[in-house]
């Protein structure tokens, strides 16, 4: 997963300079390769843009962040990053499942829990690849662009919690 980051001077930026530098982290060594071509070592610095999957704060501490940078070098997508995760439901997305004969082999006990989930539930269409069971413990199914969507909507709770489990 690639974050990308431009970090400024403040004291240079207050001055009216806006001096700064794209970097792509993780980094080697934060003060060597971001802050001293900005000359920012030792000094006041912040944050002005990023490319993330996630919210990045002005004021987000660096070192902390390369450091989180390296740990999701193997992820691709906040897609991988969630499926990796041990406590998924700390992140506030739906417990998600394929849409197929397994999910209700494995959910429901009865075929009659079955017919009740679905008919109480909200099944957009059949051939949608996910679904899950909603706080009234009905079926609803999802699409892939829901899923994706839910899953970017979310993503900073995700990488907070991939930050509590691996961190």
């Amino acid at each position: 997963m690639e974050i990308k980051v431009f970090v400024s001077n403040l004291a240079k930026y207050n001055d009216g300079e806006l001096t700064g530098q794209w970097t792509t982290l993780p980094v080697e060594d934060v003060n060597k390769d971001i802050l001293e071509p900005i000359d920012a070592v030792g000094k006041e610095w912040f944050i002005s843009d990023y490319e993330a999957p996630f919210k990045i704060s002005e004021y987000d501490n660096l070192y902390a962040l390369n450091e989180l940078a390296e740990a999701l070098e193997n992820f691709d997508t906040i897609e991988d990053v969630y499926n990796a995760l041990d406590d998924r439901e700390a992140t506030g997305c739906e417990d998600v499942y394929d849409f197929d004969d397994d999910f209700f082999d494995t959910m429901f006990a009865s075929k009659q829990e079955v017919a009740r989930a679905v008919f109480f539930g909200d099944i957009h269409n059949w051939l949608d690849p996910y679904i899950f069971i909603n706080g009234c413990g009905n079926c609803e199914s999802m699409t892939e662009y829901d899923y994706q969507e839910m899953l970017n909507n979310h993503a900073s709770e995700i990488i907070e919690e991939f930050k509590n489990e691996n961190i």
